[in-house]
């Protein structure tokens, strides 16, 4: 996303905010269309569980219609939103007494038509190995992994979001793409 369409989208969120606090459900409505996927994603990579993501994500948008009030405007919305999304989806893990399954998304995106289908094979297949990997990792280092690369946020709004130092963020970032790649090299089936 462009600076210039973050800001536009910054603005409309202002907007959807404020009709929110008033009850409006239409505003909720676009504020799910406008995060869902990006949600069910950061849902996912926390619960594992493919089938459990919408109802966690049903809760976590009904919260922030709840409590709307709390945002205090003091970081984006999104940046809220996410954390509401983050704590929902560690306290549903909390509860449970099972220890969740691995579940990976054979729906990678459109592969390229300028690609050969070997080529997209061998990405499709790259994409797999890199998401079981990141799924091995422990949660700190699979959530700063999802924000930084795959989210393509900030240092300063993951710190925002995990109300952790920027040098914590910076730590955990080398530490998650260490052990990443290590995983990467020791699993034959991955090579």
């Amino acid at each position: 996303m462009t600076m210039r369409a973050a800001k536009a989208q910054s603005g409309d969120d202002v907007e959807l905010v404020q009709r929110m606090r008033v009850g409006d459900a239409d505003a909720l409505r676009s504020i799910v269309e406008r995060y869902q996927d990006r949600i069910f994603a950061l849902i996912f990579g926390i619960v594992r569980d493919r089938h459990e993501v919408e109802d966690v994500a049903q809760e976590v948008f009904l919260k922030v219609f709840r409590r709307i009030h709390a945002f205090d405007g003091r970081s984006r919305f999104y940046t809220w939103l996410y954390r509401v999304a983050a704590n929902s989806a560690k306290d549903h893990v909390k509860k449970r007494s099972r220890r969740p399954s691995v579940a990976l998304d054979d729906n990678a995106g459109i592969p390229s038509m300028l690609r050969s289908p070997a080529e997209n094979a061998e990405r499709s297949e790259l994409r797999l190995a890199v998401r079981a990997a990141i799924n091995t990792l422990p949660g700190r280092y699979r959530e700063v992994l999802t924000l930084r690369e795959i989210e393509g946020l900030t240092y300063n709004e993951i710190a925002a979001i995990l109300r952790v130092s920027m040098g914590t963020v910076e730590s955990r970032l080398h530490r998650a793409r260490a052990r990443l790649k290590q995983v990467l090299i020791d699993d034959p089936e991955i090579q």
